[in-house]
C-alpha cells in the first residue's frame, strides 16, 4: 500500500506554487504537525505563491485524526492552521510564535479529505503579527477561518531552523 506521505503527488501545489521545504526533524526532536510519515496520520506540504508571497498547505486527514466518527479532531485542524499562519509569518521575515489562535469551524471535515490552507499576514504592529487562514477543499467548502496573534521573539532562539527558511528564495 502506498503511503500518502511518500506520494508527493498525492498532495501537490498548483503549478503557480513554489514547495516550501523544512525538515520533519530539528532542534530536539521532530515537528509536532509535519513530523510522523505515517500514512493514517496528518500528511502536509507547504507552498508559497510566488506572485503575492502568499502561503499555502496541502494537508490530508487520515483516519488517526479522528475527532467526532468519521470526522476530523478540531485539534488537528488547528494545529495544521497553527502552523501555516506561522509559516506565512516566517516566509514575511518574522521570527514569531503564537499567542493566540481564533478558530472558527464552519464544517465538519470528513477523514482522508485532501484540503488546502491559505494563510497571510494580515499586519505588522511592533512585536505583534496578525495573521488569517482559511482551510478549503477543492470545491471551495470552507471548513474553517483562522486568526493568529504571533508575537516576534529574538531569532536566535529557533537555531538552525532559520537557515532554511533564510535559503529559501523567491
Amino acid at each position: 500500500m502506498q503511503t500518502h506521505a511518500l506520494n508527493p503527488l498525492i498532495l501537490k501545489g498548483e503549478p503557480e506554487w513554489k514547495e516550501f521545504n523544512l525538515p520533519a526533524t530539528y532542534g530536539d526532536g521532530r515537528s509536532f504537525v509535519m513530523g510522523d510519515n505515517s500514512e493514517d496520520r496528518l500528511t502536509i506540504r507547504y507552498f508559497v505563491r510566488e506572485s503575492d508571497n502568499r502561503f499555502f498547505a496541502k494537508v490530508f486527514f487520515g483516519s488517526a485524526t479522528q475527532g467526532p466518527p468519521g470526522y476530523a479532531h478540531g485539534g488537528s485542524i488547528a494545529a495544521a492552521l497553527d502552523e501555516a499562519m506561522g509559516f506565512a509569518a516566517w516566509i514575511a521575515g518574522q521570527t514569531v510564535v503564537a499567542a493566540k489562535l481564533t478558530i472558527n469551524y464552519k464544517k465538519m471535515i470528513p477523514l482522508k479529505t485532501i484540503a488546502t490552507i491559505e494563510a497571510w499576514v494580515d499586519s505588522i504592529k511592533g512585536r505583534k503579527v496578525i495573521t488569517k487562514s482559511k482551510i478549503y477543499d477543492e470545491n471551495g467548502t470552507i471548513f474553517s477561518k483562522a486568526e493568529g496573534l504571533f508575537i516576534n521573539i529574538p531569532k536566535e532562539r529557533f537555531g538552525d531552523i532559520l537557515s532554511y527558511r533564510d535559503k529559501f528564495k523567491i
